[in-house]
């Protein structure tokens, strides 16, 4: 007997056994009422649930094993798959904290097991003058609008995604040689970069203006002060090439990784925004929406996105796909101190090397894999919320509807999984927030 024939006799029988999958009460068996001769029917037909035993005696793996194959349906798999997804990406965020955190404790000579936090915050107490100041632009985190619609239409079975935009709550990029415009809820933001910027806006790296009425100048003074300067660049100790005290006259350059209005020549990055900005030759152009307002999209999204209209367990997915794939690009960092006199040379050596390192490298991937880390989290929250509510609600009506004995069985056995989903998510996401918030300890300590 073939095997499609062999099929369509089990089906029958389980018909005229009135298999219909629907579930009991919540936590009770989604299969409570059904017979016991109908279950072991539709194992010798190849229907099992997670936890069953399979015509080879091998156990159906579940949720809690990473099987996102419970029911057969695709878009409640989709949702299953999602959870993994969340797993895969919580446990990776949380091994690069984790990783960055070492390599700090190495740097500076710090014990393994001791608190990095409290003993980084002693070596800088130890060392510095006064304060260690970070200057910083956080990093920027955006989701591909493109990667949540193919989500979205996998999930439902669509052959492409159908909508090309999503709504975004933040910001949106604009393609390369598209009409650089954006409607009235959002405004136009222009970024350059070079090694030197002519600038009318705000530059992120140091900004050089000339001043030619004397004024308060936050960086160093090349000119005349009023007052005392902490350097000169003649003999004479006429001409400032240093901090200010007083005012300054002739041209100031302020550094400022967080940005500074700048008019004048930015070395880094400048931003233009407002319905004046012109974006022409700019290095990246997007619309940034207005207060509480969203936009269109069909770029990269730095913000919040949300996916076009879909069946209840598609939009759970889409969404957290979205939190799960976000990309964030680590900050540029500067650092100003002043070193104490008297402390040992070879451990003051040690200490700055230590510095430069982490203000070049294991900060900005810090900052970053945190930023991620927040968003990640995020999306396991949300599946756990979707799993007890709506993803739970939508399985259940779907199962008491007019539907075949494969799809219903399988969306009984979804059913008899969902409740399982904050387990799945729990372990991942402990791990990821003990992690997160030893990298927050350690940037607030040094007062980031």
């Amino acid at each position: 007997m073939s095997a499609m024939k062999r099929f369509s006799y089990c089906i029958v029988g389980l018909t005229l056994f009135g298999l219909s999958g629907s579930c009991g009460k919540d936590g009770e068996d989604p299969f409570a009422g059904i017979d016991k001769v109908a279950k072991e029917l539709a194992k010798q037909c190849g229907l099992a649930c997670p936890g069953d035993k399979d015509t080879e005696g091998v156990e159906i793996k579940g949720v809690l094993e990473g099987n996102a194959s419970i029911s057969g349906v695709a878009k409640v798999d989709a949702f299953f798959a999602s959870v993994n997804n969340f797993r895969g990406a919580a446990d990776g965020v949380s091994a690069g904290i984790e990783a960055q955190l070492k390599l700090i404790k190495a740097d500076f000579g710090i014990a393994a097991n001791a608190d990095l936090a409290t003993e980084l915050k002693a070596k800088v107490t130890a060392n510095v003058e006064g304060s260690l100041v970070i200057d910083y632009q956080p990093p920027v985190c955006a989701v591909e609008a493109s990667a949540t619609l193919e989500a979205k239409a996998r999930c439902e079975g669509e052959v492409n995604p159908g909508s090309v935009m999503v709504e975004c709550k933040g910001a949106c990029e604009i393609e390369a040689g598209a009409e650089l415009k954006c409607d009235a809820s959002a405004e136009l933001q222009c970024t350059f970069t070079g090694p030197t910027v002519d600038c009318q806006g705000e530059c992120s790296g140091s900004c050089e203006a000339t001043v030619e009425v004397a004024a308060k100048c936050d960086g160093t003074c090349r000119g005349t002060c009023s007052g005392n300067c902490s350097a000169y660049s003649d003999s004479g100790a006429t001409q400032c090439a240093g901090a200010c005290e007083g005012m300054c006259k002739g041209s100031c350059e302020a550094k400022a990784m967080a940005g500074v209005k700048c008019m004048g020549t930015c070395k880094g990055e400048c931003k233009l925004s407002g319905p004046e900005a012109k974006c022409e030759g700019s290095a990246h152009a997007e619309c940034k929406a207005k207060a509480e307002a969203k936009i269109m999209c069909k770029g990269k999204c730095e913000g919040e996105v949300t996916p076009p209209s879909a069946s209840v367990e598609c939009e759970a997915s889409a969404k957290a796909e979205a939190k799960i794939n976000v990309q964030c690009t680590p900050p540029r960092l500067a650092a100003s101190y002043r070193l104490k006199a008297g402390v040992d040379a070879m451990a003051q050596a040690n200490f700055e090397a230590g510095i430069k390192t982490l203000i070049s490298v294991r900060l900005p991937a810090l900052t970053a894999a945190i930023k991620r880390g927040q968003s990640v989290g995020t999306a396991g929250e949300d599946l756990v919320l979707a799993a007890e509510s709506a993803v739970k609600t939508s399985v259940n009506a779907a199962v008491k509807g007019n539907l075949g004995v494969r799809a219903s069985f399988g969306l009984a056995c979804a059913a008899g999984e969902l409740p399982k989903v904050e387990m799945a998510v729990a372990d991942s996401a402990e791990r990821l927030n003990d992690n997160l918030t030893a990298g927050i300890k350690v940037t607030t300590a040094l007062g980031m």
